[in-house]
């Protein structure tokens, strides 16, 4: 038989074994698919990734605080029904006028809101709702002679009785020993909701006007009566703030009280509604004593202090150099000790700070003293009389630095036969 000759048997024979064949060979075939598949799903396909953290979004900025001055309560009630938020109302007495915080309708800018308002009420007097702090700056234990500078060595047993100075500040601590005996009154003058301020500034200045005699933190005054608005609150941040509506009410208790001189430790921006109680308070021949401010010399002015009628001062050190973060300018009246000077803290005892919030004081009690002694005096002469008794500093006469001059206990403090200021404690 040929090798072409059809074998039915053989046939069978080779397709079994060629079935079985095919079989064997393809195991390799479908393994290595297999395999292949699977290692493009480990390496070739999509790495997973971890799903990004949803953070939440960052509040909006507040809306600005606007304050406003307006002739009545309705005035007040027709802003607030246009969309500001009313955050605050007072009555002012000395403006006659009623206070309101608002917050800015979301949709408004400033201006905006400006127009709208006087267009409401073209009475009102619009700004915003500016933040004041005192002016202080934390030194070295270095000596101080500040009272010796200003010939005030025993200066608090000669001044007249009965001197009052008023202050506005942050909180005093009226448990503090160089106050014991002293009479302080406080009130606090801040809005509601809102954190008192600390006690390390406005403790400082009251006692760095009438501290007891026998302390290590003796005042100028020692015994004076001290009327102490507490208009400071802690801001976001911890600060102590103080904003335009407090200020003003704080002011206007001042003028309703009558006080005759009142120390203003502080500094912000120029402020409309600031200005109208400011001037009102000046009209009554009420005596404002301002700190120049810690903005640097080449800063613009600050306020309160760089109000006309207001008296400015500027800090000086033990040599009477100027203080070198001190505002300058035309509006400064007289320059006082507040460079490194010792003065209370708010607890016990005391610590070296400077600042023109430190040298205020000083002329404060000079001019309370002199007013204690001619009630009947308007302060502009009062004022002139002090400014005629200054140790000239810089350029001859009144300059844009030093004011006047190095302002220096008033005679009357001096005078044999004067009704006398005994300090407390003895």
């Amino acid at each position: 038989m040929s090798d072409n000759e059809f074998d039915p048997a053989r046939r069978r024979m080779l397709m079994r074994l060629g079935l079985a064949a095919g079989a064997v060979y393809s195991a390799p075939v479908l393994m290595s698919l297999g395999t292949a598949r699977a290692s493009s799903v480990s390496f070739s396909a999509p790495v997973r990734r971890a799903r990004p953290v949803q953070r939440a979004a960052p509040p909006p900025p507040p809306r600005p605080e606007i304050v406003v001055s307006a002739p009545d309560a309705a005035a007040i009630d027709a802003i607030s029904a246009e969309g500001y938020e009313l955050l605050s109302r007072a009555s002012i007495a000395a403006t006659v006028s009623e206070l309101a915080r608002f917050v800015v309708p979301a949709n408004l800018t400033i201006d905006e809101a400006r127009v709208q308002i006087n267009g409401l009420v073209p009475a009102a007097i619009f700004d915003i709702n500016a933040i004041y702090r005192p002016e202080e700056m934390p030194c070295g234990d270095d000596s101080c002679a500040a009272f010796d500078l200003i010939g005030w060595k025993s200066a608090a047993h000669g001044c007249p009785a009965d001197t009052v100075i008023g202050m506005i500040d942050t909180t005093v601590n009226g448990d503090h020993a160089a106050l014991a005996d002293v009479p302080v009154e406080t009130f606090p003058v801040i809005a509601e909701g809102r954190l008192p301020g600390g006690a390390v500034h406005g403790t400082a200045v009251a006692i760095l006007m009438a501290g007891r005699a026998d302390t290590r933190t003796p005042g100028l005054l020692s015994g004076a009566r001290i009327i102490a608005a507490e208009a400071f609150h802690k801001d976001a941040s911890g600060n102590d703030a103080a904003d335009t509506f407090d200020v003003v009410r704080a002011l206007d208790e001042m003028v309703t009280r009558d006080i005759s001189v009142v120390n203003l430790s502080f500094t912000g921006p120029d402020n409309a509604v600031l200005k109208t109680i400011v001037d009102a308070a000046l009209a009554k021949d009420m005596i404002l004593v301002a700190a120049a401010g810690n903005a640097g010399p080449n800063a613009d002015p600050l306020f309160p202090a760089a109000y006309e009628g207001v008296v400015a001062v500027t800090a000086v050190d033990s040599q009477s150099r100027v203080y070198r973060r001190a505002n300058v300018g035309d509006h400064v009246d007289f320059a006082a000790p507040g460079v490194q000077l010792w003065t209370a803290a708010s607890v016990s005892g005391g610590r070296y700070r400077s600042g023109t919030s430190y040298a205020a004081p000083f002329v404060s009690a000079a001019l309370a003293a002199a007013r204690a002694s001619s009630p009947d005096a308007n302060s502009a002469d009062l004022i002139d009389a002090l400014a005629q008794g200054v140790v000239d500093l810089g350029e001859p006469g009144r300059d844009a630095t030093f004011g006047w001059g190095l302002v220096q206990a008033p005679a009357i403090c001096n005078a044999e036969g004067a009704a006398r200021l005994i300090p407390a404690g003895g």
